[in-house]
């Protein structure tokens, strides 16, 4: 927030708030970055369509490939590069100049023909295109009361669902006008985000003050190495690592483990509407009664479903397992996920917030770009031990996050409703 702007407080009966109420009361620069996320994700279609404009120019498969993943590669260098631009630029300046870039790089795709200059500009644009992540979760943080941070996570997380839900359908019809046209649609959803960020949000370094004092207070200086040495919160990355990892073989590998069941594509599809359908209809209902339970209950037993819920689809038992894993998994998501999004904020020291949040995304990010390849080259080998990684990995995750999590201090002391971001006190 800006340096002359009072910080924020919850109102009395924080605790009970509930969807309407929260969004109600959000203050404008929160509603306006909400609604910037959604927009930004219905616009987004450089990963949706990147392989496909590659082979379009006559290369290889495994050439377009190539680009896809040096633009994964770009999105961990990106989220991590986020959070310490963060820290010392502003969350503010960080989002404009990520999106701005974005649409320079985003729109220029479409004039891009050579081979080695499509790596270097699709690795670029990952970079840039998830700058805007750490930036945007931390103000977020930095603007919500810590009572109302997981139901605005929550909501933040509805407009990216449905942003994503949206994408492919406008995409295709883009499409449809040429692979430019796709581009620049990108592009301009990019740039006019990045113009609405610079008038809306608030600028400044948010908490320059405060993390200040806490940096002199505790001896202790800002960067990734600060976060490293906080052991109990490398045991959530590593969960979150590990979730991730088996998260993404609903993508990578069970269409797979579908086909070879002799099941038709239609079954897949389902399973899929099926997850994308219950997260948007039900996430942010339920929100506020899975706050109700310690945050460390939350995201552990939610962890544990999303390993549990996948595990089920190396069970063959029939069509109907592959749905109720797939429910699962699902309502593991919708309980552990907006927690577990608004931990690292409400565990960070103030001065180390951004990093936190940085290398929380990066290790999700990370998860997500070698899952499929580790996925794969096990079900290669034998399809069995897919879904025994993922229940592996649920329960690695659930015991993780349990003994990593903390207790945010909102939640043993009732008089930290009252009390300004951020909540750096955990025990």
């Amino acid at each position: 927030m800006s340096e002359d702007q009072p910080p924020v407080a919850a109102p009395q009966g924080d605790e009970r708030a509930g969807v309407l109420r929260t969004l109600r009361e959000l203050p404008p620069p929160v509603l306006a970055l909400l609604c910037g996320i959604a927009v930004n994700r219905m616009g987004s279609f450089v990963s949706l369509f990147l392989v496909l404009y590659v082979t379009g120019l006559g290369y290889r498969p495994a050439e377009a490939g190539g680009a896809l993943t040096a633009f994964g590669l770009g999105a961990i260098a990106g989220v991590v590069t986020g959070g310490a631009a963060t820290d010392r630029f502003g969350a503010r300046n960080v989002i404009v100049a990520s999106m701005a870039l974005s649409g320079v790089g985003v729109g220029a795709v479409g004039f891009v023909t050579g081979y080695l200059p499509l790596l270097g500009i699709s690795l670029a644009i990952g970079a840039v295109t998830q700058l805007y992540r750490p930036a945007s979760t931390t103000m977020l943080s930095e603007l919500t009361p810590p009572r109302r941070l997981v139901i605005t996570t929550a909501a933040s997380r509805l407009g990216l669902n449905v942003g994503a839900t949206l994408a492919p359908l406008l995409g295709v019809w883009l499409a449809g006008f040429g692979y430019r046209a796709v581009f620049l649609a990108d592009a301009i959803t990019s740039v006019v985000f990045a113009v609405a960020a610079m008038f809306v949000l608030p600028g400044g370094r948010p908490g320059r003050e405060a993390a200040q004092a806490v940096r002199h207070e505790d001896g202790t200086r800002g960067g990734y190495r600060a976060v490293l040495r906080d052991r109990r919160y490398l045991l959530v990355l590593a969960a979150m690592f590990a979730t991730a990892l088996a998260e993404v073989q609903y993508q990578a590998v069970l269409p797979l483990e579908i086909r070879d069941r002799g099941l038709p594509t239609a079954v897949y599809g389902a399973v899929v509407a099926l997850n994308g359908a219950l997260v948007i209809l039900l996430e942010l209902p339920l929100t506020p009664y899975v706050q109700r339970l310690p945050m460390r209950t939350a995201i552990s037993v939610g962890t544990l479903l999303i390993g549990g819920g996948l595990a089920l689809a190396g069970v063959s038992a029939g069509v109907w397992l592959l749905f109720a894993g797939a429910l699962i998994w699902t309502m593991g998501e919708i309980v552990s996920a907006p927690s577990s999004n608004a931990y690292p904020a409400l565990a960070a020291p103030g001065h180390l917030r951004s990093r936190y949040i940085g290398a929380f995304a990066a290790c999700h990010t990370i998860g997500y770009a070698v899952g499929p390849a580790v996925g794969t080259a096990l079900f290669q080998y034998d399809g069995a031990l897919v879904w025994l990684m993922c229940a592996g990995l649920g329960v690695a995750g659930f015991f993780g996050m349990w003994f990593g999590v903390r207790t945010p201090a909102h939640e043993t002391a009732p008089a930290a409703r009252a009390t300004p971001r951020p909540a750096t006190d955990l025990n």
